[in-house]
C-alpha cells in the first residue's frame, strides 16, 4: 500500500501533465494504489479532474474506474445544468436591471483543458443586499427553492438538486478570519472590503450582458487569492486552490497588469501569502515561464505550507477549525475545557433545548449527563469524530501551523 505521501506525489504528477496536456509523458506510477489515488482526489475535489486518465490505466481496478465515472458523469450533469441555470440568470438579471457579479468556479473552469476538469458546488453572485427581495422573487419563477440564509452570510438557492445559487451581498465578511486578522488593521475606517474595493468600477460585462457582470483579471485574481487566504486562516484550503492559481496566470501571464497585481495584493495584506501560493503552484505544477516566480521564498516555510494544503481538502481541515476553537492550545486542560463547553451548556442554551430546564432549574445538573447521552444517541458519528480530533490535536502541529499563519501574514 502506498504512503500518503506517495500517494500525494502521484495525485499531483498526474494533476500537472493533466494541466499541461501532455499525460503520456507520464512515467513515474508503476506503483500506484488507485484505491488511495481515488480517496486522495476526493477528498481534493479533483477526482473528475484525473478521471479519464485513470480510467485509461490498464492496471487500475474495474471498481476504482466506476468510481472515477461517476464523478466525472455527475461533473459534466451538473456543470450542463449549471450553464443553463447561468444563462436564465444573465438574462434575468438584465431584464429587472439588477447588478450581479459572478466569480471563481463558473468563471474559472473555462481556462481548464476541458472544463469539467473544474468541479465547483455553486455559483457564486456578488449583489447589493437592496436587491436580494427582488431576486428571491426571480428565483422562485425559476423552480429554486426558497433562499436560505448561509452561514457566511449569503443566500442559497437550489434547484433539481445539483444547481445551487450562492447570493453574497458582502466579497468577504470583515467579521471573516481574513477581515479581522487582515483587512481591517490596515484599513480600520473601511465599511466593506468590496466598498474599498470600489469594486462595482471594475466589472466587465459578462457574455455580452450589461447587468451580469465578472471582475476585471487583476480584481478577479485579487478575490481568489483574498479568498483563498480566508479558507485558510479558518480551517485550510487544498490543491484545487492552487490549480486555480496555476490556470490565472497561464491565461492571463501575457495581458494582464503584474504590477497592478502587486498594488492590490499589498493594499489587501496579501502579498506574502500570494507569494508562497505561487511558488508552491510552480512546485507542483510548472510555472518556469512566468517572469515574475517569487525568488526569495524560505524553504522551511513553503514546506510547512505544502504540508498544510496537502492536509486541508477542498475545504479545509477540520482538525484546524476545532482548535481555533480551542484557542491554538491542545494541551490536556485546553482539551478537557473544550469537550466540557461541547458537553454541559450554560444555562441559558440549555433551557432552549430542553425547555423543561426553564421552568424547573434544579433539573439542570440532571440534564447535563442525560444531554452527552443525546449526543452520541442523535449525532453517534459526528460525536466520536469530534472526540477523536480533540484527544489526537498535537500541540507541536498546532504551533507548527500557527508560525505558518504568522509567517503568511507578514
Amino acid at each position: 500500500m502506498a504512503s500518503s505521501a506517495d500517494m500525494n506525489k502521484q495525485l499531483l504528477l498526474i494533476i500537472k501533465h493533466i494541466l499541461h496536456g501532455s499525460t503520456d509523458q507520464i512515467k513515474d506510477l508503476e506503483k500506484v494504489d488507485y484505491a488511495a489515488l481515488l480517496e486522495g482526489a476526493l477528498e481534493h475535489g479533483v477526482a473528475n479532474t484525473i478521471a479519464d486518465f485513470v480510467c485509461a490505466q490498464k492496471k487500475a481496478p474495474d471498481s476504482v474506474k466506476q468510481q472515477f465515472r461517476k464523478q466525472w458523469a455527475m461533473i459534466v450533469k451538473q456543470q450542463t445544468l449549471c450553464d443553463l441555470a447561468l444563462r436564465e440568470l444573465n438574462g434575468e438579471l438584465d431584464k429587472h436591471k439588477i447588478r450581479g457579479l459572478f466569480l471563481k468556479g463558473v468563471l474559472l473552469k473555462a481556462f481548464y483543458p476541458q472544463v469539467y476538469h473544474r468541479s465547483m458546488s455553486d455559483i457564486d453572485v456578488f449583489m447589493e443586499e437592496q436587491n436580494m427581495e427582488a431576486v428571491q422573487a426571480i428565483m422562485g419563477r425559476g423552480g429554486y427553492e426558497n433562499g436560505k440564509f448561509g452561514q457566511d452570510n449569503h443566500y442559497e438557492y437550489m434547484r433539481q438538486e445539483m444547481v445551487k445559487v450562492e447570493y453574497h451581498p458582502e466579497l468577504v465578511a470583515l467579521e471573516s478570519d481574513y477581515g479581522r486578522r487582515i483587512f481591517t488593521g490596515i484599513h480600520p475606517e473601511a465599511v466593506s472590503i468590496a466598498d474599498h474595493m470600489e469594486i462595482w468600477h471594475h466589472t466587465i460585462p459578462l457574455d455580452g450582458h450589461e447587468y451580469a457582470r465578472q471582475l476585471e483579471p487583476e480584481y478577479h485574481y485579487l478575490y481568489v487569492i483574498m479568498h483563498m487566504m480566508n479558507h485558510f486562516l479558518t480551517a485550510g484550503t487544498g490543491i484545487r486552490s492552487l490549480m486555480d492559481v496555476w490556470v490565472m496566470n497561464r491565461h492571463y501571464a501575457g495581458s494582464w497588469d503584474r504590477g497592478r497585481i502587486e498594488a492590490l495584493l499589498a493594499d489587501f495584506g496579501l502579498l506574502n501569502f500570494e507569494k508562497y501560493a505561487l511558488a508552491l503552484t510552480h512546485k507542483w505544477f510548472d510555472l518556469e515561464d512566468l517572469p515574475y516566480l517569487p525568488k526569495e521564498i524560505q524553504e522551511a516555510v513553503l514546506t510547512n505550507y505544502e504540508d498544510y494544503i496537502l492536509e486541508s481538502g477542498t475545504y479545509g481541515n477540520k482538525e484546524r477549525s476545532l482548535v481555533k476553537q480551542m484557542k491554538n492550545q491542545a494541551s490536556g486542560m485546553a482539551k478537557l475545557k473544550y469537550m466540557a463547553g461541547r458537553f454541559f451548556l450554560p444555562y441559558e442554551q440549555m433551557k432552549e433545548e430542553y425547555p423543561v430546564v426553564a421552568k424547573c432549574p434544579i433539573l439542570l445538573p440532571l440534564l447535563w449527563p442525560y444531554r452527552v447521552f443525546d449526543m452520541f444517541r442523535k449525532r453517534g458519528k459526528s460525536t466520536r469524530q469530534i472526540l477523536k480530533l480533540v484527544l489526537n490535536a498535537d500541540q507541536k502541529r498546532v504551533d507548527r501551523q500557527q508560525a505558518l499563519m504568522d509567517a503568511m501574514m507578514e
